[in-house]
């Protein structure tokens, strides 16, 4: 047995021993955290060198975009029809956002246009400006190419004001000068320039405006109209402003700065003098719809377009959103443009078309051209006719447009033939004018019967005299303005387009491209010899100038020729303000060699001799006066509301 003072040295040398061990291990412990430390410190300071360091000075020097403003668009004459203007924006850098919750309850106390007596309609509008913040604030969270967010456009002087006032508070707000699309006219020709907007997310994903072909969120591009046809054109290269911003992201100095290039400017064949005559002839139409669309038919330069009902582009470039909700949900559909979507039943315009078909395919011939008016029998069919003008030929039939006659024409016709000159004129296939969405429509065809009306797939006789006076035929406005104005020029057929020349300049991607004029590749020629042309010719003189259904059409000195339409919509017991006939009047002058073309279509209020044709006689007359430099004269009276 061990005495108590062993027991005592031995406790005392185990303690000993211990305490090494725990010495021994705290040194290594420490040598392995300063090796740690070295690892790490080499791994930052020689393998990660670059990138530490391009880390660092990003966050010592920002590049701050500036974004380039879009090109002015011009009419033929050189009036400006839409330009860009200074605005305000208020920007949040999104790499100093620490808290993107409270950064959005704070714009919303602050930037939203929320004040109301009602405490209901002001919570209202908070909310809807909260959801709006929110969904920009997510959308380039994650985004690493989107550093500037807009949280609010159109800024006023105040919200500026405010801004600056707090910007060592909130270094990541920040009030950027910007050019906003300005339409000085409003909704003047709206369907054909169009209007613009952001960028989608769906439209980053793929074709077009993808992130591939060099856009990014917060772009603003063309959204209809030529701003979007020609948005390449007219979308700008942005500049870059380097600066020097300190720990909070305040900016302290520019270091460097590449200005923006302005898009390129674009000429237009709208004649802003036609163009308006145009729209002051439709704010006449009697139930607000309808088209007017003007044509030089040589060359096929668009002078004027009008749809009603329209809208103000001016609505989307402010962001208006309660305005372009409402225009969306119009079922007057004011987006739409009626001259190139429109699908309507063509009326007696169509029997130009019949004439030059039936005439080359020798039916009839210029000398034998005799055939039975009147109502005819078909089956259990009657089809009715208001003109009862015996045996007359086809001068006569075109200038009263007798139904019974074109019955006949059609029969002895035959639907194969009628089938092959709708290909030939291409009816029934968009016409390639340089606007987005053109619609192709539906010719007379035995394949369409069959597709529609699986019932009842047989084509039959009653179908082809239909057909013959234009009806159960869809075609656009414009299709039938380029069909008469091709006829007009002896089967030269061109192609509509708003293009007249866009200015040279680099392009987005810094390409450099000299002045582009519009060059028409898809012209084509519909056989017609000259006497053909010449009898079809004198016939739509006629119609205008010889006692015709077109007789309110006629100015004086000006030989305008052209034909009418009411194309029935819906049966007679169904007739009603929004089921009576179109009014249609399509034409050109002068006769015998033509300067101008126009396609009138009113909707929904009857005969086209009475409310279409006086729109164009106010066009024609105003056009040949000021070519001729002759004074205005009387006012053309035409229907009003």
């Amino acid at each position: 047995m061990r005495s108590g003072k062993s027991e005592v040295g031995f406790d005392a040398f185990e303690d000993m021993r211990q305490a090494v061990i725990r010495l021994e291990l705290l040194r290594y412990l420490t040598l392995a955290i300063f090796l740690a430390l070295g690892v790490r410190l080499w791994w930052l300071q020689v393998v990660n060198h670059e990138v530490y360091a391009e880390r660092a000075e990003q966050n010592r020097i920002r590049e701050l975009l500036i974004p380039a403003r879009r090109g002015t668009i011009y009419d033929r004459n050189g009036k400006i029809l839409v330009d860009s203007r200074p605005s305000y924006n208020i920007i949040v850098s999104r790499k100093d956002v620490k808290n993107f919750d409270e950064l959005k309850e704070l714009l919303v106390e602050n930037l939203c246009d929320c004040a109301s007596e009602d405490k209901a309609e002001e919570q209202q509008k908070k909310a809807e400006y909260r959801e709006n913040l929110t969904k920009r604030l997510e959308a380039a969270r994650f985004e690493p190419n989107y550093e500037a967010i807009v949280v609010k456009e159109q800024a006023s002087p105040a919200d500026v004001a405010w801004v600056m006032a707090h910007e060592y508070e909130y270094p990541e707000l920040r009030a950027e000068e910007v050019p906003q699309r300005y339409y000085p006219h409003k909704n003047f020709a709206a369907h054909v320039l169009g209007y613009v907007g952001e960028v989608s997310r769906a439209e980053l994903e793929k074709g077009r405006f993808s992130k591939e072909n060099g856009y990014k969120l917060g772009d603003i591009i063309g959204k209809s109209g030529v701003e979007r046809t020609y948005n390449e054109i007219l979308m700008g290269r942005d500049g870059m402003r380097r600066v020097i911003v300190d720990s909070r992201g305040r900016i302290q100095a520019e270091i460097d700065r590449i200005d923006p290039i302005p898009g390129r400017n674009l000429y237009l064949t709208l004649d802003y003098e036609i163009q308006k005559v145009a729209e002051e002839q439709a704010d006449l139409f009697l139930e607000g719809r309808g088209v007017i669309a003007v044509m030089d038919p040589n060359n096929g330069e668009m002078l004027a377009m009008v749809s009603r009902p329209d809208f103000d582009p001016n609505v989307f470039s402010q962001r208006l959103k309660e305005e372009i909700e409402a225009l969306s949900a119009d079922e007057e559909k004011p987006l739409f443009n009626r001259a190139i979507q429109g699908i309507y039943p063509t009326g007696s315009t169509w029997k130009i078309f019949m004439a030059v078909a039936a005439l080359n395919e020798q039916v009839i011939t210029v000398k034998e051209s005799r055939l039975q008016d009147g109502g005819l029998q078909i089956g259990n069919y009657f089809m009715s006719s208001l003109s009862n003008l015996g045996r007359p030929d086809i001068h006569l039939a075109i200038v009263k447009s007798a139904d019974g006659y074109f019955y006949r024409l059609g029969l002895k016709m035959g639907i194969e033939r009628i089938e092959k000159w709708t290909q030939i004129f291409r009816l029934g296939q968009p016409t390639g004018i340089d606007l987005p969405n053109e619609a192709a429509g539906v010719p007379p065809s035995r394949e369409w019967k069959a597709k529609v009306n699986p019932k009842d797939p047989k084509w039959r006789d009653y179908d082809t005299a239909a057909a013959s006076i234009g009806q159960g035929i869809a075609i656009t406005p414009l299709q039938v303005l380029r069909t008469v104005a091709g006829v007009a020029m002896g089967g030269q057929m061109v192609t509509p387009h708003f293009l007249l020349k866009a200015e040279a300049g680099i392009d987005r991607q810094g390409n450099w491209h000299d002045e582009i004029r519009y060059i028409d590749e898809k012209r084509f020629t519909v056989p017609m010899s000259r006497e053909v042309h010449e009898t079809v010719s004198k016939a739509m003189w006629g119609v205008v100038n010889e006692n015709g259904t077109g007789g309110g059409a006629r100015v004086e000195g000006f030989d305008v020729s052209g034909k009418t339409g009411t194309a029935q919509v819906a049966s007679k017991e169904r007739a009603g303000s929004k089921n009576k006939d179109h009014a249609w009047f399509v034409s050109y002058a002068p006769r015998a060699k033509p300067e101008i073309a126009s396609v009138v279509l009113v909707e929904n209020v009857g005969f086209g001799g009475t409310h279409a044709a006086p729109r164009a006689k106010a066009i024609y007359e105003a056009y040949y006066r000021r070519t001729r430099n002759l004074p205005m004269g009387t006012e053309v009276q035409v229907a009003k509301k």
